[in-house]
């Protein structure tokens, strides 16, 4: 919060429940940003979230929306979203920071560099200081191609191979597809033939929240995550053998958050829950 408000950041989460319901969670929770109630959901509904797979007879769910954050500029303008397919995930505040700075990431972890100097050089890291259960931060992959030389991108030509990157196996992460930046057109000289590649400097994105039901007390300090990177290096008159390097890198795992009814030691943090529970059962079913 305290990079937000540096930034002249304003901060808003709503929800459907009762006003009085949000002010006791901002309570028990410390919450410094502004909570809005819509226990109609006439703000989800004009965003076009409503959650329609509940269906109104299921109480008291009906109202909910598809969670995910909006980025909107001092004009009224949406410029990101953010959802998942996952309701437990939330975009980490690295990657909402990014899009309202238009600003690319900055290497706030340890870089792990895995290409020679003076040829394509590689560096890997988190984008953001640690993983969470429930927050989703992505593992940043740097590319730098020398002047006069690029790199395959997808789809490559066949028999050639494009930048990619795979983790290994690990239970206690969960990622999302490889997120690939745009791509340039190279035409080779003397044919009519083209094919998509990058050059430059670059980077490549692989989304990842931290398994929570896996986790236990002696799994939070930390987690090696190992992988592979590959990529196929060229100039204007001919291509390298294809590359393959192995990576490996240690983040600290932290402990998510309390959930909204107990603390960690299992006492009780809003012990008005189970009476706004109730009104929220009764409001859905005098609205059927």
């Amino acid at each position: 919060m305290a990079e937000f408000d540096a930034g002249g950041i304003r901060v808003y989460a709503l929800s459907y429940d009762e006003a009085d319901a949000l002010a006791d969670f901002r309570n028990a929770h410390g919450i410094t940003y502004t909570l809005l109630s819509d226990p109609d959901s006439e703000v989800i509904r004009a965003y076009g979230i409503l959650n329609t797979l509940i269906d109104p007879e299921d109480h008291p769910w009906f109202g909910i929306p598809y969670p995910g954050t909006y980025v909107i500029d001092s004009n009224g303008t949406i410029t990101h979203k953010f959802f998942d397919s996952n309701l437990a995930v939330r975009a980490g505040p690295e990657q909402l920071l990014r899009a309202l700075r238009g600003e690319p990431a900055a290497a706030t972890g340890t870089a792990v560099e895995v290409a020679e100097p003076d040829e394509v050089t590689v560096h890997v890291f988190l984008d953001g200081e640690s993983l969470t259960p429930t927050v989703q931060r992505d593992l940043i992959v740097r590319f730098q191609v020398p002047n006069g030389r690029h790199v395959y991108a997808e789809p490559a030509p066949e028999g050639s191979v494009a930048i990619d990157v795979k983790l290994e196996p690990n239970e206690r992460i969960v990622q999302r597809p490889l997120i690939r930046p745009s791509s340039e057109l190279h035409m080779l000289a003397g044919t009519d033939e083209s094919f998509p590649v990058h050059h430059g400097e670059f980077e490549v994105r692989l989304p990842l929240t931290v398994n929570g039901g896996v986790l236990d007390e002696g799994s939070h300090a930390s987690l090696t995550l190992n992988g592979t990177i590959r990529w196929q290096a060229c100039d204007n008159e001919v291509c390298d053998i294809p590359v393959s390097r192995s990576f490996e890198l240690t983040v600290p795992v932290t402990k998510s958050p309390p959930v909204a009814l107990r603390g960690e030691a299992g006492q009780a943090l809003e012990p008005n829950a189970r009476a706004h529970f109730q009104r929220m059962m009764d409001r859905r079913k005098s609205r059927v």
